[in-house]
């Protein structure tokens, strides 16, 4: 017999970030997240010393055929990780 709860069914709002930090001034305050207690919170921390890390989508090239321009960073991250896909994929 399953248990009856009261939580609602929610989907949790995962949030792919990319690894390591960047400096949050070069990017969109909706690309800024920090973690907290194993949780992504948007916007950096008051104890990150100007870095944060970035959420996935701002700069994915597979969800961005083009380079984004929604804020410097995340153009500047887009062309890393494409070059970075290009270099992986000629290796292959």
């Amino acid at each position: 017999m399953q248990e009856e709860s009261e939580e609602p069914d929610l989907e949790p709002a995962w949030i792919a970030l990319v690894p390591g930090d960047f400096p949050f001034r070069r990017f969109a305050l909706d690309e800024v997240f920090h973690l907290a207690g194993g949780i992504a919170w948007p916007g950096p921390h008051h104890r990150d010393y100007g870095v944060a890390k970035i959420a996935h989508g701002a700069c994915c090239p597979m969800l961005h055929p083009e380079r984004p321009d929604s804020s410097r960073g995340a153009g500047e991250l887009w062309q890393a990780m494409r070059l970075r896909m290009l270099r992986d994929a000629s290796r292959a």
